[in-house]
């Protein structure tokens, strides 16, 4: 693909335009951000932290992250190990289960989380028990914990396909090393990088979340920088509340970007890995079939997955909050209520933002990997990869600042947020296959007198098909359950279905709220089907 760039006359003009594009809808927001938090000099920093409330937010922010980092990680890598790395019955199966976390919007799993386990939820009403703690800090640790254990859990099980190499393990076996002082030895160290890498991913998307504090912590007085920021914002209506809001947006860019560098330092050395034995995906050093791992680990997905989803959709079906979850009292006339006016729009909004989101994050990831084979190509994947590692809140804020006294309450401000975030997954989900592509098919077609763009659309687009599906379906995915932006942009008329949920949440209607958790579930869970089909796991 880099050559057709070439032959095309996209090389300093593809360079310059993506440059253009990038500082336009990235890097102005993010240095506009960072000026003003400067402009207000050190005194708005110290004012912002020394208020009641945002020191004690800033101290949560952390001290969550850190908590969930390790339970992340580490549940990541067991199951991981399990689906990779053994010939466990239902790995198939296994496998969906654990992305099903990832794929359920973060607020609604703290909405469900709290209708299956909390005070008055579905086990209590069943066996008189209620998750300790749930609502307050150990809640929003634990649930922040099982929706990104699948995004550590993608990290591990990728290198275990690709870097981490079977035959070592096998020998270590036959020279007589247990299990265990082989996965210390052997398998750990290997996969070291890859711990590094989700532990840093998962960090990030801690210190990111907001969705889950506002459901799980608020309620509680348990506020993070996250929920500060959008108190700040939505409600506040003190005039020094923005400069707070643009400090406090920029602590958290510091920090994530600060976290994501040392990642990328502790693993930037790193070689090319040649496998000698198993192909990629195989068991690993034996075929045992430990099905106790695979029960247990199907267990955690029915506690963590299953059971609080089918509580949301028992509560959404409930004519009324308190009532048994029978048959008797099961109705229809929730998600009636659900669809009003404002959701139907909301919902129009969401899937008119998704598409244009997704179709624009192909195309301008597409135009970075075809410029892949240049160093200022590189440079500039590398550059759209920083506002994905910014927190959503900043980033929202960011380009509030950069545009907003044009964009202000439109669909097309948050459009630019969404763009600017989720680029990066559709740049290095195509990267990725153009770095695979045989260079010796456009060559060929280009030996036999087909032209440039001929050679595109008849050799390189077909092969890159399923990885642009998959880009497409990946961004849609993210961007139509996407809140924390969202509820920092939207206006009136521009609300998402997120946004929506969320409101209503905080009216206090559990079983409408619960409807539409359900229908902007059911929205996403549809939408990213063929993403499994595309993506299918070799067993």
């Amino acid at each position: 693909m880099g050559d057709v760039a070439r032959r095309l006359g996209w090389g300093p003009a593809g360079v310059i335009v993506a440059a253009v594009l990038l500082a336009l809808i990235s890097v102005v927001p993010v240095v506009e951000l960072v000026a003003t938090a400067v402009g207000q000099g050190s005194s708005a920093l110290r004012a912002t932290f020394a208020r009641p409330g945002s020191g004690r937010a800033a101290f949560n922010t952390v001290w969550t992250a850190v908590a969930v980092t390790p339970l992340a990680v580490a549940g990541g890598m067991a199951a991981a190990l399990v689906t990779e790395r053994t010939a466990a019955p239902g790995r198939r199966a296994l496998r969906v289960g654990v992305l099903l976390t990832f794929l359920v919007p973060p607020f609604v799993s703290a909405e469900s989380w709290a209708r299956a386990y909390g005070p008055s939820g579905l086990i209590d009403d069943l066996l008189g028990v209620a998750l300790p703690g749930l609502i307050g800090p150990v809640g929003v640790v634990a649930v922040i914990a099982v929706h990104a254990l699948p995004l550590a859990y993608l990290v591990v099980a990728g290198a275990l396909t690709s870097r981490a190499e079977p035959d070592l393990e096998r020998a270590a076996r036959v020279a007589g090393a247990s299990r265990l002082v082989t996965f210390r030895t052997v398998t750990l160290p290997l996969l070291r990088p890859a711990l590094v890498a989700a532990a840093a991913l998962v960090f990030v998307t801690a210190v990111n979340a907001f969705g889950i504090p506002a459901v799980l912590g608020l309620p509680a007085g348990f506020v993070t920088l996250t929920t500060r920021i959008y108190r700040d914002l939505a409600f506040a209506a003190d005039p020094a509340a923005f400069t707070r809001v643009v400090v406090l947006s920029t602590t958290l860019a510091v920090l994530a970007l600060a976290t994501v560098g040392t990642a990328d330092a502790a693993t930037g050395v790193r070689g090319p890995v040649t496998r000698t034995g198993a192909p990629a995906g195989g068991a690993g050093p034996t075929t045992r079939r430990p099905r106790g791992a695979a029960v247990a680990l199907g267990a955690f997905l029915a506690v963590t997955a299953v059971v609080p989803l089918g509580a949301l959709v028992l509560t959404a079906v409930t004519r009324g909050a308190g009532l048994a979850p029978v048959p008797g009292n099961w109705t229809l006339a929730n998600f009636s209520q659900a669809l009003s006016v404002t959701a139907v729009r909301a919902l129009r909004n969401s899937m008119v933002l998704a598409v244009a989101t997704a179709t624009a994050a192909v195309l301008l990831g597409g135009l970075l990997a075809s410029l892949h084979r240049r160093r200022a190509g590189r440079a500039l994947g590398t550059a759209a990869i920083l506002t994905f590692a910014v927190p959503g809140s900043a980033l929202a804020v960011a380009v509030l600042l950069a545009y907003g006294r044009w964009l202000r309450d439109t669909l097309l401000l948050i459009l630019v947020a969404y763009v600017a975030k989720l680029w990066a997954l559709g740049h290095r989900t195509i990267a990725g296959a153009v770095e695979g592509l045989p260079p010796d098919l456009p060559r060929a077609a280009r030996a036999s007198g087909a032209g440039p763009l001929t050679s595109l659309r008849t050799v390189t687009a077909p092969l890159l098909r399923p990885a642009l599906a998959g880009a497409w379906l990946l961004v849609f995915v993210t961007a139509v359950h996407e809140l924390t932006m969202s509820a920092l942009l939207y206006g009136p008329g521009s609300e998402t279905l997120a946004v929506v949920v969320l409101n209503t949440l905080q009216l206090g209607d559990v079983t409408v709220t619960s409807a539409l958790a359900v229908l902007l579930t059911a929205l996403v869970l549809v939408g990213s089907a063929p993403l499994f089909v595309l993506l299918r796991p070799r067993t």
